[in-house]
């Protein structure tokens, strides 16, 4: 069957030509599946493939451990930045599964061809798009239901009075939380820090459960860091830098009211309140630009997956960070491939360090991952310094700020073994570190060897966080296009 041409093909994501790998890769819900996608997409194990441009539909049959090949379904959104939703016949609970990655990465290379819809796809879109019409009526049932029992006004207000409530309780419960804690903090230095480090990780999450409860759970977080810190060399300083953190942390949510309003923001954020999008939209800045994606990471929490996805404006030369969210096992919604081009107006939270942005109007985005290899905007290690030094002076609470170094060589100290990044315009080197700070050397040994790999030595422009203890490498760009370092 010939492929439908573009005057009869509508807009969508399989009207133009294939998606490359990195951007299947970015749909992943998590590393293992990433890999698991790369290992199925061969020829070998699959059957009956066929793609539909015109209906946005991709579909096979893998062969697994069963005697039954498994049966994968992919519609494609026309929305470019919305994820495919898929279906397959294997028990796992991870979405996209490992199958339907690797049908995807399939189809990517070129190996899957137009095809009719073969009755089995057509069921399933069927039922998909049915359930997806019965949740629309009911509802447009309940709007209709309300609007003409004129009780639109009396549900507004209860509405609104219920969520008042809900705010004034959390607001209560997060201010007894921090009292807890400031004594725990006094007990701490009368006691001395000696008592902290012997009485190890179970106090720790004790107090970070209490936390939980009082609904401040973004200062839970810092309190279990604590004991990463106990384990190193020096533990005494970063501790007390750490409780003198909180310490401040405590006395900005006690004196929220008179702080600035973007330090009062971040104090909220900091606690673990964050804006909604509505609020960033009404109250921050908007940019329209074109934005390249600097990089993308997934970071997996008890529940959710948090998926942060860092752009630069072209003309702008802002920097930004996209977050979204998951349920353990699925793969939050945005999945934009590193290198790629996004036309799109964002609005940024109005912090004291404005970074975290909102797309305005999904309707508007327009995703552009073919457009070739884009050098980003870039800066120097000592402009990095400078830049850190400053975003601290606005929010005490920062640890890494995002960077573009224009020319940066990985290289091996060959004093004590240490990876080091060299800013070659300007000379100046620092610890190559993970993401967490310099405390995951096995991330940083793996990170120098995939910089090695991806840009032979050579010096490359290089994105990634500055850390106060080295940089940790996020993205390398090459002469061929973007590489994700680990």
């Amino acid at each position: 069957m010939t492929a439908p041409t573009s005057e009869t093909t509508p807009p969508g994501p399989l009207s133009g030509e294939q998606w490359p790998a990195p951007r299947i890769h970015a749909l992943a819900p998590d590393a293992a599946s990433q890999k698991a996608g790369v290992k199925l997409a061969v020829a070998a194990p699959w059957s009956g493939c066929g793609v539909c441009a015109a209906e946005r539909l991709l579909w096979g049959d893998c062969k697994g451990s069963g005697a039954k090949p498994y049966q994968v379904t992919v519609e494609f959104p026309a929305d470019p930045a919305q994820p495919p939703g898929s279906a397959c016949t294997c028990p796992s609970r991870k979405f996209p599964c490992k199958h339907a990655l690797g049908l995807m990465l399939l189809w990517s290379a070129g190996q899957v061809t137009e095809a009719a819809v073969p009755e089995r796809v057509r069921e399933w879109l069927t039922g998909r798009r049915e359930r997806a019409e019965r949740s629309a009526a009911r509802k447009a049932a309940q709007e209709a239901r309300a609007t003409e029992s004129g009780a639109d006004d009396t549900a507004a207000v209860r509405s609104a009075a219920a969520a008042t409530r809900r705010a004034t309780q959390r607001v209560e419960r997060i201010s007894a939380g921090l009292d807890d804690l400031d004594l725990w903090l006094r007990d701490q230095l009368r006691a001395g820090l000696t008592g902290l480090k012997a009485a190890g990780y179970r106090p720790l999450d004790d107090l970070a459960r209490r936390l939980v409860d009082a609904q401040a759970p973004t200062v839970a977080g810092r309190i279990r860091t604590l004991a990463g810190l106990l384990g190193a060399d020096d533990w005494p300083d970063r501790v007390l830098a750490e409780l003198a953190l909180l310490h401040l942390l405590i006395e900005g949510w006690r004196n929220r009211d008179a702080l600035p309003a973007p330090l009062a923001a971040t104090v909220r954020r900091r606690i673990g309140i964050a804006a909604s999008s509505a609020e960033i939209t009404a109250a921050g800045e908007h940019v329209a630009d074109r934005w390249l994606v600097l990089g993308a990471r997934d970071l997996a929490g008890d529940k959710l997956v948090e998926r942060r996805i860092w752009l630069q404006g072209e003309a702008s030369s802002r920097l930004a960070v996209l977050l979204a969210f998951a349920p353990t096992g699925q793969s939050p919604g945005l999945a934009f491939p590193v290198g790629a081009a996004v036309e799109a107006e964002l609005a940024f939270a109005p912090e004291a360090l404005p970074l975290r942005a909102i797309v305005v109007d999904p309707e508007e985005l327009r995703l552009r991952p073919d457009d070739g290899p884009t050098p980003p905007q870039a800066a120097t290690l000592d402009e990095a310094a400078a830049a850190f030094a400053a975003a601290i002076a606005a929010d005490p609470w920062t640890t890494a700020i995002p960077v573009v170094l224009g020319a940066a060589v990985p290289v091996l100290d060959p004093a004590d073994s240490g990876r080091r990044i060299v800013d070659v315009k300007s000379g100046t080197c620092v610890p190559l570190v993970g993401e967490g700070g310099a405390d995951e050397q096995s991330r940083a040994d793996e990170a120098y060897h995939m910089l090695l790999a991806a840009g032979g030595g050579r010096p490359c422009p290089l994105f990634g966080l500055y850390h106060p203890g080295g940089f940790a490498a996020v993205t390398v760009f090459t002469e061929s296009g973007a590489v994700s370092v680990i």
